[in-house]
């Protein structure tokens, strides 16, 4: 497959201010703005747009910040290698002549460090969902977080997509689908050398089939938004991506940055 031309030197297109665009898109895609629709002083943190003829409620969270830069995060670091080497004394790093090659846990307790700001992001949402619904007087399981990720790539889409989806399971009844989206970071998928932005949606088990339906429409109709806003994709996927597409993917970090 071709690749975009320019791409691994300067990036496919300027950055895109995601909030302001989001709200663009969703006025033309027939939503309206929750903030315009609720008289000032407000008694609560509204979500963000609202889709009136469907009764859907979508809340925009953006991380725009490595997560790994945090104290919490870099203490519980210190401790899992510390536990490395405890099991193995000799163990060193590629750079320093070792094997580089971690325990068969390490992986999943690495993730495991990332669970308290993706639960601070749901929860927060949650709230807002939960509260507006209430206003609006939406009783379905149609409530809709879309998590655009510019600034996280400390570890892949697969794996942030997986640990939102498990902290859904038993928690924040009000989320009944999150879309993990990129605006301004491009994805490396497995097998493929074309770039890709993100449209991936899970549901939990609350979720209507009409809600899927939507959702699935929804991103089509963002991606017809995003060539007229940047320019054409190399390749256009017809259908949002899965948890299978999405297994061993990459953010792309690009030269000058540092992967997290």
């Amino acid at each position: 497959m071709p690749s975009i031309p320019g791409f691994w030197d300067i990036g496919p297109h300027d950055p895109i201010p995601v909030e302001p665009t989001w709200q663009e898109f969703v006025l033309g895609a027939g939503g309206e703005i929750v903030s315009r629709l609720i008289p000032e002083p407000r008694t609560f943190e509204n979500a963000d747009f609202i889709f009136k003829e469907v009764s859907v409620l979508a809340e925009l969270k953006e991380i725009e910040t490595e997560f790994s830069g945090s104290e919490a995060f870099r203490k519980g670091f210190d401790e899992l290698m510390n536990r490395v080497l405890a099991e193995d004394p000799n163990w060193k790093p590629v750079l320093f002549g070792g094997t580089g090659n971690y325990p068969a846990w390490f992986n999943l307790e690495f993730v495991r460090l990332f669970r308290p700001p993706i639960s601070r992001i749901l929860k927060k949402a949650n709230r807002q969902l939960r509260d507006t619904k209430k206003h609006f007087g939406i009783r379905s399981s149609t409530g809709v977080l879309v998590l655009a990720n510019n600034g996280f790539t400390a570890i892949g889409p697969e794996l942030v997509r997986a640990l939102a989806a498990q902290l859904l399971v038993h928690s924040y009844s009000s989320i009944d689908c999150l879309v993990y989206i990129t605006v301004n970071r491009y994805v490396e998928l497995q097998g493929s050398d074309v770039p890709r932005l993100m449209w991936a949606p899970t549901y939990s088990d609350r979720a209507p089939g009409s809600l899927v339906t939507f959702i699935d429409n929804l991103g089509r109709k963002w991606f017809d938004f995003l060539e007229r806003k940047i320019g054409p994709f190399t390749i256009r996927d017809s259908e949002p991506e899965n948890l299978n597409s999405l297994r061993g993917s990459r953010s792309i970090v690009l030269p000058g940055e540092r992967r997290g």
